[in-house]
């Protein structure tokens, strides 16, 4: 880690550069572009507020304040993005020694309603989630693509990472060596497979152009597989700059077989879409399901009103 004169020499730790510099730490950490845009776009937001003050002029009480003002204005997801970035910037100026005390510590976050781990996305969400990639980009082509065929398709981590490209089909991809050693064709949709297409016309060359050809159909930045841990890890940076933090794929796969149970779509479609043995892995789906068309039909239906 730099110390604070490798940082800035003898001038003033102020936010222009103390972002700059931390943004090319993450880059340094491999962290995504995703990652890296969220925490740019955070602290554009909190120099609104701070401008070109020394930084180690940052008292506790005025991220505090920050964070009263920003948790008052934003959406909850919003806020845990802005301030989640923030916090992140003041413990890299500590362990770069800027400063000897991190102010950002005591900080208030928003509280989630449930950890996301264990959440089923609105159908909301997962429209900002699979929206939120910047497909101008090569990685947020790919990004985009990936997001968009594990809500189509509803794979495991573990079936996803391992698709190849000659798996996928006109209207669907073919899932070899699932759970139990299965394989299945799994439907995947017409948005979906634009997206994919698109990837792998204009975005997957150039990210697999330094590397031997590989099969799978997802690439990472440098052209390779991605590794278990490194898939995840990407998840998770795409969802916390989307709004959503601790984003897996099972929380993908979860909503998705909510979200078709709650449109009609039968417990054992939705069973061979996922690759299970029975239906009794869909019994918390069902529950969800049940709850979310009793919420509409209370909300919707003409002999419900008031």
């Amino acid at each position: 880690m730099n110390d604070a004169r490798s940082l800035f020499g003898d001038r003033t730790p102020t936010l222009p550069a103390a972002r700059a510099a931390f943004l090319d730490h993450l880059r340094l950490l491999g962290r995504s572009e995703a990652t890296v845009r969220a925490h740019h776009n955070a602290l554009g937001q909190f120099a609104k507020v701070w401008g070109e003050r020394d930084l180690r002029e940052a008292m506790p009480s005025d991220l505090e304040a920050y964070a009263r003002s920003v948790l008052g204005r934003v959406a909850r997801e919003s806020a845990y993005v802005y301030l989640n970035g923030l916090r992140s910037f003041f413990r890299f100026l500590v362990e770069s020694g800027v400063l000897l005390v991190d102010p950002a510590a005591g900080m208030p976050m928003p509280r989630m309603r449930e950890r996301m781990t264990g959440r089923i996305l609105s159908r909301e969400e997962m429209t900002r989630l699979v929206e939120s990639p910047d497909v101008g980009a090569p990685q947020g082509l790919r990004d985009r693509a990936l997001l968009e065929f594990l809500y189509s398709t509803g794979l495991r981590v573990s079936e996803a990472r391992r698709v190849k490209v000659a798996d996928l089909g006109a209207d669907s991809v073919t899932v070899r060596g699932g759970k139990g050693g299965k394989d299945r064709v799994v439907p995947v949709g017409i948005a979906a497979l634009r997206w994919v297409r698109k990837y792998l016309a204009e975005a997957r060359p150039l990210l697999a152009v330094r590397r031997a050809p590989v099969e799978e159909l997802f690439v990472s930045d440098l052209g390779n597989p991605f590794g278990k841990q490194m898939f995840a890890i990407h998840l998770r940076e795409l969802g916390e700059a989307a709004g959503i933090p601790h984003l897996t794929c099972h929380t993908i796969r979860r909503s998705m077989a909510t979200q078709l149970l709650a449109a009609g779509a039968s417990p054992q479609e939705v069973s061979g879409i996922l690759g299970h043995s029975d239906l009794k892995s869909l019994s918390r789906y069902v529950q969800v399901a049940s709850r979310e068309l009793k919420e509409t039909h209370q909300a919707t239906h003409p002999r419900e009103e008031p």
